[in-house]
């Protein structure tokens, strides 16, 4: 089993949440037949609309299972971003939710290179994790369960 990083939209990811589908833009199928059925796939919202780069969420919002094989769907749920078309998709099983800042973390991580440019390491998401990388996330969420709730 594999861990992998996906970049999503706030209004992206509430679909994908909703009907239990992993769907990514351009070059759809390659990139999401990186994965294989049972693989963790981490949920990184990078800001609130997938039409405009303001405002910035930057958050972990999702574990999730891959669930089935790369689909083609007969109906997009998701609106399309200019001639982009989201037909292709992989069923998903959300395993744990949670909104999780990590723009500090996500440039220490092993993709991130140096100097860290794990922005543009994102842009062909999904990205494999290390076990390290894994830990971070893991310890980062143990870390703010300790810490007193901030109404989110």
């Amino acid at each position: 089993m594999n861990h992998w990083l996906v970049v999503l939209s706030e209004d992206n990811w509430a679909v994908c949440d909703r009907e239990g589908l992993l769907g990514l833009g351009r070059d759809a199928e390659r990139r999401l037949g990186r994965m294989a059925e049972g693989d963790l796939v981490w949920v990184y919202v990078n800001r609130k609309h997938v039409d405009h780069q303001v405002p910035r969420v930057q958050e972990l919002r999702a574990l999730v299972r891959v669930a089935g094989p790369v689909c083609r769907l007969d109906r997009s749920p998701w609106k399309p971003r200019g001639d982009q078309r989201f037909m292709i998709a992989r069923p998903i099983q959300v395993e744990r939710r949670f909104a999780l800042p990590v723009i500090e973390l996500l440039k220490t991580m092993s993709f991130a290179g140096r100097p860290p440019a794990w922005g543009m390491r994102l842009l062909s998401a999904p990205v494999p994790l290390t076990e390290d990388d894994v830990a971070k996330f893991e310890a980062a969420l143990r870390n703010q369960r300790a810490l007193p709730s901030t109404g989110r």
